[in-house]
Order: structure tokens, then C-alpha cells, then sequence
């Protein structure tokens, strides 16, 4: 431990002399600024050096176990007040929410999703194409819009029927 932060620790456990706290502006500072102390710095000169001044009175600071308290001197303590009521705190009310919709959307991109695997959409298209292509659904003008029968699945129809589900599982958890 270098030598400030030593005398910092004695300062805050309370091991240090007034001298040294004086020597040390830094911790003359803390020592102000933490317990309130007011210690000026001692400057060492000889009588004939200086001005001659008063004597002065010197108080040796009280320091108890609760420093932080300010203690002045002739004042009286000033007695608790009493806390104010306060209103009580209102009950808030959860809506519950269904989530209908998310159901209803759930359930009817199942039901589409389940009728698009066995071909009941194949009547929108007039060439041999029975189920639509999910990815190309943009071009259902043309045989890109369009999947083979049923026993053949994409990878878009995996999706639908997952997202499907998970929208389904969503909308049933929530609270």
C-alpha cells in the first residue's frame, strides 16, 4: 500500500492524529469533507519571522462512533415530524387480453397452409401445378407460383406449417 492510501485508511478508521491530517492538505480536504472537520494546515515558522498575533484558543474536535451527525454547539434537537398520509396506492387492473386475433390468424394460416399441401388451390391455376409455391407467390401468373402435387413438399410449405404453429402456441400462452 503506498503511503496516501495508508494514511487515507487510518483517516476513515479514525487512527490518525490532527497533526498529520494538518500536514497533509489532501487529507486535511477528506477530513473536512467527510466528518466536517475544519483543521488548517500548520506552517511552521519562528516567532521572529512573522507578525506577532493573539494567542488563540485551541478546540480539539469530538469525534464519536457517528461522525456523520453534525453536532453545533447550544442548539436543541429538533424533535421527528410526524410522516403525512399518503393516498393509498390504487389497484391496477390487468386487462386480460385474448389475443383473438392472433388466434383467429393462427388458425386460419394453418388451415391455409394444411389446404394449400393437398392441392385446393389448384383450381386458380390452369397447367399441372396443384399447390402454390410460398416463396414464389408473387408469380402465380406463371409456372413459378406453382409446386407439384402432394406427396412432393418444399421447404416453403415446412415454413408455413411452422410459423403457422408457433403463431398458434404464441397466441394460446399469452395471458
Amino acid at each position: 500500500m503506498t503511503s496516501h492510501e495508508d494514511k487515507l485508511k487510518r483517516l476513515l478508521d479514525g487512527d490518525i492524529d490532527e497533526s498529520e491530517i494538518a500536514a497533509d492538505p489532501i487529507l486535511a480536504s477528506l477530513a473536512e469533507r467527510i466528518f466536517g472537520l475544519n483543521i488548517e494546515p500548520i506552517a511552521p515558522s519562528k516567532p521572529s519571522h512573522g507578525p506577532q498575533l493573539p494567542d488563540v484558543e485551541v478546540i480539539t474536535a469530538v469525534t464519536t462512533p457517528d461522525s456523520m451527525i453534525e453536532v453545533v454547539p447550544g442548539a436543541a434537537p429538533i424533535a421527528p415530524m410526524p410522516m403525512p398520509s399518503l393516498p393509498a396506492i390504487p389497484e391496477q387492473v390487468i386487462a386480460k387480453s385474448g389475443g383473438g386475433l392472433l388466434k383467429a390468424f393462427g388458425i386460419i394460416s394453418l388451415l391455409t397452409a394444411v389446404a394449400n399441401i393437398f392441392g385446393a388451390f389448384g383450381f386458380l391455376n390452369g397447367g399441372d401445378g396443384t399447390r402454390i409455391n410460398w416463396a414464389g407467390i408473387h408469380e402465380i401468373n406463371n409456372e413459378m407460383g406453382w409446386s407439384e402435387p402432394f406427396p412432393v413438399l418444399g421447404i416453403p410449405d415446412y415454413v408455413a406449417l411452422a410459423c403457422s404453429i408457433i403463431v398458434i402456441i404464441l397466441a394460446f400462452r399469452r395471458k
